[in-house]
């Protein structure tokens, strides 16, 4: 009887031990397809770790951080060979915990440990990324190896679970050189010079020496419309004098002038009637 109480037991013991070894749940409480379940837009993502078997590696650890790629920009990854999008992706797990305020207290540049590093298959810094603190809590990351370009810019957290598991999206795939063909950032949109401003009318100033009173600016301002030249008076046609009248005829005719023998003679009778009257005295 005691021996088939330690033999189920230990069955029971067995099936317990192969049945949290091969779920994808981690001891941590944390599952990654299950994170990004909640946000459509990683579904593609979601995807290629459950393909890649990447999902299960990144539930086992304790303390882990993952750069999702949205869906519009993982498509690039899409036809590849498994193997190859499974080296790609695992330099997205980075093997520490960065949530947004751990990205603030980083240094200018920074270099991260990836879980690709871990596998043994990598060369010359493959394993390693680096993140570049910009101003205005921007972040942009790139392959480690010597002369690559940072390519991905950070976006935003996408969820974190303290010091456990950290998921960060970033706006395209990181391809270390050697890894498979680099996939670059997209050009930027074209130049386009701002619109010309109209220019402002010119406001003539007054020849006028006599201050202007407050207030009475927009009396005295010359219009900005245009000014018309004044239009010509027509001459004045001439006028014809009218023509002038004979003068009237005098009514009384002028008395000639007396003759100088008219004079002796009134003279004479002047005389004569003035003896006349001393006579009759």
């Amino acid at each position: 009887m005691m021996e088939l109480k330690a033999s189920s037991s230990l069955v029971v013991l067995t099936a317990l031990v192969l049945l949290f070894s091969s779920s994808s749940v981690s001891v941590n409480g944390f599952d990654i397809i299950k994170i990004l379940s909640n946000h459509p837009n990683l579904l593609a993502f979601s995807d290629l770790l459950s393909q890649t078997k990447l999902n299960e590696a990144i539930n086992k650890r304790k303390t882990i951080t993952v750069l999702a790629v949205d869906n519009s920009s993982i498509g690039g990854l899409n036809d590849r060979p498994v193997d190859e999008i499974k080296n790609i992706l695992s330099v997205h797990v980075i093997l520490d915990y960065y949530d947004m305020n751990k990205l603030k207290k980083l240094p200018k540049t920074s270099s991260w440990t990836t879980m690709f590093q871990s596998t043994g298959n990598a060369n010359d810094k493959q394993g390693y990324i680096n993140c570049t603190r910009l101003p205005g809590e921007q972040f942009v990351f790139g392959s480690a190896v010597k002369n690559s370009p940072p390519v991905a810019k950070f976006v935003k957290s996408v969820f974190s679970q303290p010091f456990n598991i950290s998921v960060l999206q970033v706006s395209q795939p990181i391809v270390a050189p050697g890894l498979g063909d680099v996939i670059l950032p997209p050009p930027p949109p074209p130049y386009t010079p701002p619109p010309a401003m109209p220019p402002k009318a010119s406001r003539k100033k007054s020849n006028a020496s006599a201050p202007v009173a407050e207030g009475d600016d927009d009396e005295f301002a010359p219009s900005d419309s245009p000014i018309e030249a004044p239009i010509e008076a027509p001459a004045p046609e001439p006028v014809e004098a009218p023509a002038q009248s004979p003068p009237e005829p005098k009514d009384e005719a002028e008395a000639p002038a007396p003759s100088s023998a008219s004079r002796l003679y009134l003279a004479s009778g002047v005389a004569l009637a003035g003896f006349t009257a001393m006579a009759f005295i």
